[in-house]
């Protein structure tokens, strides 16, 4: 089979005795254009049109004749040829190992931030009940996973964006997670009381520069959840100054950084007065997240 353009997808479809493999083959060869993993992306259109497993398209199955569903996929591939994020157009996404909704308005889990989340489990070891404040909340991946790794915790999740909130609230029911989200503005330190063991933040950080050379499926996503100002430094500046003395003593503060900021947002944290500080690189080897201690 030679490839199949867009027009002819439909018809395709609509053969009988079409196969999964065949049709997931039509579906890789249109996405080519806009994808590096087009193979990927077109088993996960067709599991999530035709509900079925990847065996299924291995095996080279035969495509259901049902008209729904094959409307279904031809709607997934005209979106992403679009460039609409895979993510929005599935509806979920895995984060760390866990299935969160997603959806225009929210900032879609990344596996970078997975690093963000192991170096927070890692610092709430040997601390019992420990109280634990995200900001800047989003879908809720990561404050939904603390709160089912560390059942034990006392999980806050603080978002201001009311799109991102309906699914910060919808992922902490969907996953039975214990999380008291809260609609507010992560500058304002009276959306929360108390003092916590360890606040957390995956905050906008691209800069201007950053944001006039977004690919086309960023641009999807909210402004709000990624641009940081001119330098991408003004959530670390505010978040770190406002909340530092709501630490506890030893209190761990957590960030997710963009690409090159490790050493200013160090620098910040020691202007706070934090120590320890620690930089952790992600799965690609660039460096993503800091940390540091209360004294």
């Amino acid at each position: 089979m030679g490839a199949v353009t867009l027009e002819q997808l439909p018809a395709l479809l609509e053969r009988t005795g079409v196969t999964l493999r065949e049709a997931e083959r039509a579906v890789r060869g249109l996405l080519a254009s806009v994808t590096d993993s087009p193979q990927f992306e077109a088993a996960e259109m067709l599991m999530a049109a035709y509900g079925v497993d990847k065996s299924a398209i291995l095996l080279g199955g035969k495509l259901p004749p049902d008209a729904e569903k094959r409307e279904a996929l031809l709607t997934m591939v005209r979106r992403r040829l679009g460039r609409e994020p895979l993510q929005y157009i599935l509806g979920r996404w895995d984060f760390f190992g866990r299935p969160f909704y997603v959806g225009e308005g929210v900032l879609i889990p990344r596996p970078d931030t997975e690093v963000l989340m192991e170096q927070v489990l890692l610092g709430l070891e040997g601390i019992r009940s420990p109280r634990v404040l995200e900001l800047c909340g989003g879908s809720g991946c990561l404050a939904v996973t603390l709160s089912l790794e560390r059942p034990d915790a006392e999980v806050w999740s603080v978002e201001k964006s009311e799109d991102a909130y309906r699914y910060l609230t919808r992922n902490n029911e969907a996953l039975g997670a214990g999380v008291r989200p809260v609609l507010g503005d992560a500058f304002d330190t009276d959306s929360v009381e108390g003092d916590f063991d360890c606040i957390l933040c995956n905050p906008p950080y691209l800069s201007a520069k950053d944001m006039a050379e977004l690919e086309p499926e960023l641009s999807y996503e909210p402004e709000m959840a990624l641009y940081g100002d001119r330098d991408g430094l003004y959530f670390y500046r505010r978040l770190t100054s406002l909340w530092t003395p709501r630490l506890k003593k030893g209190g761990l503060f957590a960030y997710e950084i963009g690409v090159g900021q490790e050493t200013a947002v160090s620098r910040l944290m020691e202007e706070a007065g934090l120590n320890t500080i620690c930089q952790t690189r992600d799965y690609s080897g660039i460096m993503r997240v800091v940390t540091a201690r209360k004294p």
